[in-house]
């Protein structure tokens, strides 16, 4: 399975790892190097971050799209993929949509990143019953963790996409967001809520929309300018390290911003935090997110999970309760190390047989301004006599139930209320023994809801309304396979027909959190329309400015250590050896959702070394 097997160029070495690989954070330390966390994994050479030398990289999406699908909307979903990186504020990675090569299929080639929709298992990642539903391949030079050549490959022979929500399908721009984030570099997160988390259902357009901790992940990367805040500390029980311990920063709103996973010698260190006041607490990831969904054959990482979730406070054994936690103050471009070791709870209490766990939630989203019960399964609730969602805007609504598997509480959201995610946290306030979902619950405003458009027929340049409710401002409009910016007045959406071949189209209006609206075959363009495709590369995005040389061979430099990882390492030399992200099935769920349409978003790692000379 590696990516350029029919060259020359590279020959394959004894390093190779398969990884399925969930979550967060782990810059980990081979041969002997330290280790160094943050709240996403980055994908890693050694114990070195990838990245690409340039923030600015071009990509392809191969013309003929998803061939299932006829009306352009999946060219401009990747496209929107694309861009929801792009627009992160607190970071300078940039996209070119290379719309000259989008006839080309040599996904193979350095000079080329392409996204493609791969029929027949020409790739040869879909053979047999892999259950790989997409895949980035990424080549990088393993002595500077720079990524050289990245391509996104959605599995078209074995399962179906769409753009629409159509019944058993995987929503495109939700599969390709995530992607876009190997692309550039990153592994998966355990926050539940995040794109960058492995597991996803069809008919889903949640990952469409990135959350703290996927900023966290690319701001940390490509910072804009002085690298975001950083908290590092250490965990420990009975005195020795905690090693793979996932240690989460939550802000007043309950909301994760970022996290990390602590290195063998129990220390951690979270990144991409903005200025602000942090509850800080350490988790076993003993499901739904486990060891065995780790990036951990190039990493050497062990996962420890024989610890109970700790808060972290100033008292006695660097601990505080869940019930009011301590906060920790972060300066946005400063490091705030935490001034006592965590010392973490017994993963058991005195005669208990199974830990305090929470797997699954049965409510993934709610409106503000709604009333809604929610209900979580596990281990051990029956110990709990606390279920919170922290933060504002989420009121109880009447006394928690427990059981030993189960447990559940009414809740008001107001109207008010932060749309994101948020944590779900069981504990027992005289004990502390605690159980979080962290990100496992979002706020989320209702969909958008069109009713029609006119005119419904016109040429390009033409001004559509579109009408309804629940557009929001900074929607945008998809009309044959392009993307173009909404006006937002009162319950309409306005937009101006761009140049296409005259045909009837479908007309979507989506918000900027990925929930949308169509109108199949609304608009029909009369008269000639410009040539498909076009020849010169143009931005996916309003930050997207400038240029790159695909795969030059640059001077080779000396491995920086993966404390630098805030800030793009210095570049090193041609040569390295695959990796990437993909998504799998899975039989088991461990969110309410319906186990045949869960997806398993997995992380693919290929090392490869040099050819010797």
């Amino acid at each position: 399975m590696l990516k350029r097997q029919n060259t020359c160029k590279f020959k394959r070495v004894s390093r190779r790892t398969i990884h399925i690989a969930p979550a967060l954070a782990v810059l980990g330390a081979l041969l002997g190097l330290g280790w160094s966390s943050y709240a996403f994994v980055s994908l890693q050479a050694g114990a070195l971050p990838m990245f690409w030398a340039s923030s600015t990289v071009t990509y392809s999406v191969h013309q003929a799209g998803d061939p299932a699908i006829g009306d352009g909307s999946d060219l401009a979903a990747v496209r929107l993929a694309f861009q929801a990186w792009e627009n992160v504020g607190s970071s300078r990675i940039a996209f070119i949509d290379d719309r000259a090569n989008q006839a080309r299929t040599d996904w193979r080639a350095d000079d080329l990143h392409l996204v493609v929709w791969d029929t027949s298992n020409e790739s040869g990642f879909f053979g047999g019953t892999a259950g790989l539903v997409a895949i980035t391949p990424v080549d990088f030079d393993p002595r500077s963790g720079q990524i050289l050549d990245a391509d996104i490959i959605f599995n078209a022979k074995n399962y179906k996409f769409s753009t629409d929500l159509t019944g058993g399908t995987f929503d495109i721009q939700s599969i390709a967001t995530h992607e876009v984030g190997h692309f550039i570099g990153l592994d998966h997160s355990a926050v539940i809520g995040a794109t960058m988390n492995p597991f996803a259902s069809t008919q889903d357009t949640r990952l469409r929309t990135l959350e703290q901790d996927d900023i966290a992940g690319a701001s940390a990367i490509y910072p804009i300018s002085s690298p975001p805040g950083v908290i590092e500390g250490t965990i420990t029980r009975n005195g020795q390290p905690v090693s793979g311990a996932h240690v989460v920063a939550e802000d007043v709103d309950g909301v994760p911003c970022s996290a990390g996973l602590s290195d063998g010698a129990g220390n951690f260190r979270i990144a991409g935090l903005e200025q602000g006041q942090y509850v800080v607490y350490a988790e076993p990831l003993d499901g739904p997110v486990r060891s065995g969904n780790f990036s951990l054959q190039t990493s050497g990482l062990t996962i420890d999970t024989n610890f109970g979730t700790t808060f972290f406070g100033t008292g006695t054994g660097g601990r505080s309760s869940p019930a009011n936690p301590d906060r920790v103050s972060v300066s946005f471009g400063q490091t705030t190390r935490l001034p006592r070791t965590i010392e973490a709870l017994p993963r058991l209490p005195q005669g208990a047989t199974q830990p305090m766990n929470v797997l699954s939630i049965s409510t993934l989203a709610v409106a503000p301004a709604s009333d809604a019960t929610l209900s979580v399964s596990g281990t051990g609730l029956d110990r709990a006599n606390a279920f919170e969602v922290p933060g504002n805007g989420l009121f109880p609504a009447g006394q928690p139930t427990f059981a030993a598997t189960s447990a559940s509480r009414p809740f008001e959201i107001g109207g008010a209320a932060q749309t994101t995610v948020r944590t779900v946290r069981l504990y027992n306030d005289q004990t502390w023994e605690c159980a979080v979902l962290t990100g496992g619950f979002e706020v989320r405003l209702p969909a958008p809801r069109a009713e029609g458009l006119e005119p419904a027929t016109g040429k390009a340049g033409t001004s559509v309304q579109v009408f309804g409710e629940g557009f929001r401002p900074g929607a945008r409009v998809v009309i044959g396979g392009e993307v173009v910016l909404g006006f937002n007045a009162g319950g309409a959406v306005s937009f101006t027909v761009p140049a296409l071949t005259a045909g009837t189209y479908t007309v979507a209006v989506e918000n900027p959190d990925g929930q949308f609206t169509a109108l199949k075959g609304a608009f029909t363009l009369e008269g000639q329309a410009a040539p498909a495709g076009g020849s010169t590369a143009t931005s996916s995005g309003p930050a997207g400015t400038g240029s790159i040389q695909a795969n030059t061979t640059p001077a080779p430099q000396p491995a920086v250590s993966a404390a630098q990882a805030s800030s793009p390492p210095p570049v090193g030399g041609g040569g390295g050896g695959g990796g990437g992200g993909g998504c799998a099935l899975t039989p088991a769920s461990p969110r309410a959702v319906d186990p045949s349409v869960l997806l398993l978003l997995a992380a693919l790692l290929l090392v490869r070394g040099r050819r010797e000379a």
